[in-house]
């Protein structure tokens, strides 16, 4: 190739980066603007180039690498043990500081993250998830996911992904996936969520080691309205007496599958 040619090709090269990295902007902006126009609001430029800005880092892949490392330091020093119960997803399973006292007598391990995606799970489920044969995943993750802009149909695909790889590393191990909760402050999002359960429910119907766990009709009041005295005063964590209500709905899922587990003496 000729020094003329070469450079010819260099600069069609760029222009084709920055048109992508062009209409990846506009597609952004589009999409910040018509939620914002659903939910009543109307925004200016200036306010949809910051959410644009907040929402691509909000969606970074390696956002929580750095958690991640800490998990690893904390299981070379105590290594969680085998055949337990893995307790995974975003901050409602890291803030459940009862956890092991709800589950008992179960071994547990926890491993919530908070501001957790779906794709967060993925990117270290080889050191996370896979090391520790599981032999149950109880996941709660997506509502985060949805609040990044994140089509159900995506984030879906994501969970299916991370499934499925469980099934071929795993074979044995039984996925529990929790619904996304009608946390008040996200309530606005509520039918972006349930296409989201929806689609992992229908999986669940064919899939053995897949099962779906509703923790939404308990949580919600008999208008179908979120409940406050559920939550922290964020409106989007859950306090003791929502934790008490996912408590006895993951316990009594568990022990259909588990029965000897719960047997054991403590």
């Amino acid at each position: 190739m000729s020094k003329k040619a070469f450079l010819y090709f260099i600069f069609i090269s760029l222009i084709i980066i920055f048109s992508g990295w062009f209409a990846y902007e506009k597609y952004w902006e589009y999409r910040i603007k018509e939620g914002a126009k659903a939910l009543g609001y109307e925004l200016n430029d200036e306010e949809v180039k910051y959410w644009v800005k907040r929402i691509r880092n909000y969606n970074r892949v390696d956002g929580f690498d750095e958690d991640i490392e800490e998990f690893i330091n904390q299981d070379q020093i105590s290594p969680p043990p085998k055949n337990a119960f893995l307790f995974i997803g975003s901050s409602s399973i890291r803030l459940w500081k009862s956890l092991k006292d709800d589950m008992q007598p179960l071994k547990v391990v926890n491993r919530g993250f908070g501001g957790a995606h779906t794709k967060h799970i993925n990117r270290h489920k080889d050191k996370i998830v896979f090391p520790y044969e599981p032999k149950a995943i109880i996941f709660f993750c997506g509502t985060n996911d949805i609040n990044g802009w994140n089509a159900p149909r995506e984030v879906f695909k994501e969970f299916k992904k991370f499934y499925f790889s469980v099934q071929e590393k795993l074979p044995n191990t039984k996925v529990f996936a929790i619904s996304i909760q009608p946390s008040p402050s996200r309530f606005d999002q509520r039918k972006r969520q349930l296409s989201w359960n929806k689609s992992v429910e229908d999986l669940a119907e064919s899939q053995t080691n897949l099962i779906y766990i509703n923790v939404s009709p308990k949580m919600l009041t008999e208008d179908n309205k979120p409940m406050p005295e559920l939550y922290t005063d964020d409106m989007l964590h859950m306090n003791e007496k929502g934790y008490e209500i996912w408590a006895k709905i993951i316990r009594e899922n568990l022990k259909k599958f588990f029965p000897k587990d719960f047997d054991v003496e403590i």
